[in-house]
């Protein structure tokens, strides 16, 4: 379930987000260099833990009940595609049925109610969903011109180990990711979120676009 913090609405739009280490990594987002040029990007977007994604229709119920709802704006809910992107546009669009919202027709879509309503998945943050986390994104913006080298070699030690049978990686990406980052001094033992505020992440990159974008389009 979601932490007790989530009880209180703060600001007009929202952000609901599966798990801690996605919403320290968009709150640390928001509040980047790369975004300082519009400041409604930290002042008007308030980032919340759903919990798991079976907890999302409880959480849009209890965000409906809360204190100060009559002011919110827009509800975006960001997770991860996972193995299969079908699926989990499907789990949402059910959330918001069940929670009496209006569904967005597609990933990148607000609605035209008078709160809008929009999802996103991770890895790739637009219109066109793929398989796969936050951790491949991740993967994707590492803010180190030398990540391609180390993540190659990070690859060749997990397809030798796999291959040997000495391993196997049901989690290809979060393994390779929590590697990379455990292969540097400043990043090692680092969580996602904890990675996101020592500067692990290039916020300027283009795989970001969309998702700055969408959000600007809700303001």
């Amino acid at each position: 379930m979601a932490r007790n913090t989530n009880t209180r609405i703060q600001k007009p739009h929202i952000i609901l987000c599966e798990g801690r280490d996605a919403e320290e990594f968009l709150i640390t987002y928001l509040n980047s260099s790369a975004l300082s040029d519009t400041p409604a990007y930290s002042t008007s977007f308030q980032v919340m833990d759903f919990g798991g994604n079976s907890d999302l229709l409880h959480f849009l119920l209890l965000l409906t009940k809360m204190e100060g709802f009559n002011k919110v704006k827009s509800i975006l809910v960001i997770r991860d595609a996972e193995r299969d992107v079908r699926r989990a546009v499907q789990d949402i669009r059910n959330a918001f049925i069940s929670a009496n919202m209006e569904e967005p027709p597609a990933a990148f879509t607000w609605t035209h109610s008078s709160v809008k309503i929009g999802y996103l998945l991770f890895p790739k943050l637009d219109k066109a969903p793929e398989p796969g986390t936050l951790e491949d994104l991740c993967l994707r913006i590492l803010n180190d011109e030398q990540s391609p080298y180390i993540l190659e070699q990070v690859t060749e030690l997990m397809d030798h180990l796999s291959s040997d049978n000495l391993r196997t990686f049901p989690r290809e990406f979060k393994t390779k990711l929590h590697t990379y980052l455990s292969l540097t001094d400043r990043y090692v033992s680092l969580k996602i979120g904890e990675a996101a505020r020592a500067n692990a992440f290039c916020w300027n990159s283009p795989y970001l676009s969309p998702l700055k974008e969408f959000l600007l389009d809700a303001i």
